[in-house]
């Protein structure tokens, strides 16, 4: 091999090299600050990934445990590695945050790994209690097969198809209800992600 065939192959090992060190820099979040050891995928995981399709929060609860754990490990499956550390974040008075994130850590790593922090967070005046979930990764091909059997058993577009009915069967329950009106089954369901959606409860 010539020393021009040999710095080539050089050249190309160190490309490669740095390609997969860019690849396990993982963030939820666009253009967040983190580092190959982590999958971060903080703050607010649930309300990110609700702004990437929505889930009303009249859907049925299972629905919506498995809309954002499917999309979250979704997210992991093709994004981050065994080895790095999983971070997520939720709102302990949002239902569906704590079964949908706890879910996608214990697909993901090992249940006793599973670390959890309390803390607060506010919007404005409002002060609420948070979360946080870091574990180890050790189960991702585990993880990835899990979603393959998930997909097969219910497709992702039948999920999305009933959590849009869930929220026309809603609009029309109210609509028969005449404007403006509401009951008090419909705000005991409201949930933060829908307040801060723009939903209401008076």
């Amino acid at each position: 091999m010539t020393i021009l065939r040999m710095l080539r192959h050089v050249a190309v090992a160190t490309g490669l090299l740095t390609v997969g060190t860019a690849a396990l820099a993982v963030a939820l979040r666009p253009d967040k600050v983190t580092d190959s050891s982590v999958c971060d995928m903080g703050h607010n995981t649930n309300g990110y990934l609700g702004g990437k399709m929505l889930v009303p929060a009249v859907a049925a609860p299972k629905d919506q445990v498995d809309a954002f754990f499917r999309m979250a490990s979704t997210f992991v499956a093709a994004n981050c590695a065994n080895g790095q550390v999983l971070i997520l974040q939720g709102s302990a008075d949002v239902a569906v945050d704590e079964p949908s994130l706890m879910r996608v850590a214990n697909s993901a790593c090992a249940v006793a790994n599973v670390k959890r922090t309390e803390s607060t967070a506010s919007r404005g005046d409002y002060t609420y209690p948070t979360f946080e979930l870091r574990c180890t990764i050790v189960k991702h091909l585990e993880l990835r097969k899990q979603l393959a059997e998930l997909e097969q058993a219910d497709p992702m577009e039948a999920l999305k198809g009933r959590l849009i009915r869930s929220m026309q069967d809603a609009s029309g329950n109210t609509t028969s209800r005449g404007p403006g009106t509401t009951t008090e089954k419909d705000c005991g369901r409201l949930t933060l992600g829908a307040l801060l959606q723009g939903g209401s409860c008076r």
